[in-house]
């Protein structure tokens, strides 16, 4: 019974969370944005360092599980840093809106900021990273396989992926919202982490950072690919996955047990 009253508390510090958020629409907003896409870049370079010197002993797949590994010190580096992404705005500020203690404009000014800000921030590290001497041979090997396999991927199957992705991002704010011990935060953040870099979800912010950094170290990716093949499925497939299987789910559940 304990367990099950947790939830409309959780819903609540997610309404006034949310509501904080919506009523900060600043340029210190746009900073922590932008440092959001910078955080997620730092996971995918730990991942290309990984995986890279095992592509010679390794298949592609085995050396990107490898690689998983390591991806989450991005999302290490975004949570204690506090950085934002744009999937992290979907529990708070929705619930924020559902609650009315913000706008749906305030909410969709929300996430257009936050998502430009994200690909200003992959594109800049992108752009440092990828300067010749910087990474690696296995490093630049593996991220130019990385980018092509996103492109090569049908649309259907990255908007699934998209899909998860969003929902995946969007569990992480509730636990998070749960948890308070450091270690299990920790833990926390790298199983969401590990689980969608091994499983090649389609998260809008990461796989930019991965696909500009390809395209930089001369993949048979172009910018219409991404904005076509990854980018719009991306962006439908997380909204998805993280307001309605999450956002709207979490809403049901808290109300039903208020009902009781």
């Amino acid at each position: 019974m304990a367990t099950e009253r947790e939830s409309p508390e959780l819903v609540d510090s997610a309404v006034e969370a949310g509501e904080r958020r919506l009523q900060r629409l600043t340029g210190g907003h746009v900073v922590t944005a932008f440092i959001g896409g910078l955080a997620v870049s730092f996971g995918v370079l730990a991942m290309a360092w990984t995986a890279g010197p095992w592509g010679v002993v390794l298949t592609y797949e085995q050396a990107h599980l490898v690689g998983a590994l390591a991806f989450p010190i991005g999302f290490v580096i975004l949570v204690v840093g506090k950085g934002e992404l744009f999937t992290e705005n979907f529990l708070l500020p929705v619930s924020g809106v559902m609650a009315r203690r913000g706008s749906v404009g305030a909410l969709l000014g929300l996430w257009g900021t936050t998502l430009a800000a994200n690909l200003a921030g992959a594109l800049l590290f992108a752009m440092l990273v990828t300067v010749p001497g910087v990474l690696a041979d296995g490093a630049r090997a593996f991220l130019i396989e990385l980018g092509e396999q996103i492109v090569a991927s049908s649309t259907t199957s990255l908007f699934l992926k998209g899909v998860f992705a969003g929902w995946l991002m969007t569990v992480l704010t509730w636990l998070l919202l749960a948890v308070r011990a450091t270690g299990a935060r920790l833990f926390v953040i790298w199983m969401i982490g590990f689980f969608l870099a091994a499983g090649h979800f389609n998260h809008v912010v990461v796989s930019a950072a991965e696909l500009f950094m390809a395209m930089r170290l001369g993949a048979d990716v172009t910018v219409a690919q991404w904005w076509w093949r990854s980018f719009l499925p991306a962006v439908t497939g997380n909204l998805i996955g993280g307001v309605v299987f999450v956002t709207m789910l979490a809403w049901l559940q808290a109300h039903s047990l208020r009902a009781r």
